[in-house]
């Protein structure tokens, strides 16, 4: 097995606690990022957050190595994103995009450059908004977690084709909602 992270799970099912602290301080912030994207609240995805972890810790003792770590805590996220999502649409909730968690622009550029990168920024996330949620997880996995195709798939329980297939539809989409959003 090459899988560090995998390596640390089985270390913590074997009783290592400083092992799930690691795969904790090490996935925090990706789960994090992702869930807030999927779910469009940043107190929702932080809730969301501690429950993959709760979940992960809790199922330890029937963890196996079958697939690299990521996928395995990734596809955890992407499942409690989908019931959030359904719950919040059962409910008829509306969920906020949290623009301030997008990242600082570089203080560098001037004054100009900050707002055109900024409307950009926003353009993106309202068209990365009207995307399927399949699509827009295999979107994330991809572009911030730098996850590839089979663990894509791995997390979200489909096939490598089925993942190059949403990743496509998902880049031809978003590519119409900004033409379409500039003219």
């Amino acid at each position: 097995m090459d899988d560090e992270d995998a390596r640390l799970m089985l270390a913590f099912q074997s009783g290592d606690r400083r092992a799930f602290e690691t795969l904790f301080a090490r996935y925090t912030p990706r789960v994090l990022t992702f869930l807030t994207r999927m779910v469009r609240d940043r107190a929702r995805a932080e809730e969301l957050t501690q429950d993959v972890f709760v979940r992960i810790y809790n199922a330890a003792g029937r963890y196996e190595a079958r697939a690299r770590f990521s996928t395995y805590v990734f596809g955890i996220a992407h499942n409690l994103a989908l019931n959030e999502l359904a719950r919040a649409h059962r409910k008829h909730e509306q969920s906020r995009s949290d623009l301030s968690d997008l990242g600082a622009v570089d203080p560098a550029p001037g004054p100009e450059e900050k707002l055109d990168a900024e409307r950009t920024r926003a353009r993106l996330e309202r068209a990365l908004a009207l995307l399927p949620e399949r699509q827009r997880a295999a979107v994330l996995l991809r572009s911030e977690q730098g996850l590839d195709y089979e663990e894509i798939a791995g997390s979200l329980d489909t096939t490598v084709a089925s993942v190059k297939s949403l990743l496509h539809r998902a880049r031809e989409s978003l590519l119409a909602s900004l033409a379409e959003e500039e003219t």
